[in-house]
């Protein structure tokens, strides 16, 4: 199973990636359990509102300069077409204006978030338009061509963006929440499991019940529940 075979974020959203383009979300799903991705997050992926399953760490490193910062996100995310072309302009303005380069080397800034901000705006514009045409919601994997003058803004939006004290909560309450869902999949497991037992147990006195009257006339023979 291509669960068995992940053994990093970066490999968790390349398996993530592959589950969703071949259409098998319940596989997705359970790998994102396994790896304690929150289930809204989850669902978000698959809804095409997140650019990643999982946000990858870059580190508790410390850069120079906002281009060092933007180069190494865009190599750890190792896609030249959409954080290649993102990062590369964020670099480009951080050159035009210093304002903007202390805002990239904010230490909850990143460019994976930037993106995931992008596609959260792409998502509400494909919204407006699924609407526009008498749709309820956007179906799944729906392509949406969007032009380097409407994703400019929004990635410059994010990181001009005051919302460090929004993400740091964001991240306390991911956190209790993935604790949360983890301890209520155990509670539900293990009441599972007890019920299972209850219904043998029962079972076997229904079966050795039945079986009485059987063992009368045939006296001197082994009924079929007896080997069982």
């Amino acid at each position: 199973m291509i669960e068995k075979m992940v053994e990093n974020v970066v490999e968790l959203n390349d398996a993530a990636v592959h589950l969703r383009n071949q259409g098998d979300m319940e596989a997705l799903r359970r790998l994102a359990k396994k790896w304690a991705v929150p289930y809204e997050q989850t669902e978000d992926f698959i809804q095409g509102r997140r650019y990643r399953l999982a946000e990858i760490p870059i580190g508790q490193k410390i850069f120079r300069t906002a281009s060092e910062k933007l180069r190494e996100e865009i190599l750890v995310l190792d896609d030249k077409d959409f954080a290649g072309i993102i990062g590369w302009h964020i670099i480009r303005k951080c050159e035009e204006d210093p304002k903007l380069a202390i805002s990239v080397m904010k230490r909850h800034k990143s460019l994976q978030r930037c993106l995931d901000f992008v596609m959260e705006k792409a998502f509400e514009t494909a919204t407006e338009q699924a609407k526009k045409k008498g749709l309820s919601r956007v179906r799944e994997n729906t392509a949406l061509t969007l032009t380097e003058k409407t994703v400019f803004p929004w990635a410059e939006k994010y990181y001009w963006r005051e919302d460090e004290a929004e993400t740091l909560a964001k991240e306390a309450e991911e956190k209790k929440k993935i604790l949360s869902e983890w301890e209520q999949a155990e509670r539900k497991s293990a009441s599972a499991g007890k019920t299972t037992v209850k219904k043998k147990d029962a079972g076997s006195v229904e079966k050795h019940k039945e079986s009485a009257p059987k063992k009368k006339e045939t006296d001197g023979q082994m009924s079929l529940f007896d080997l069982a």
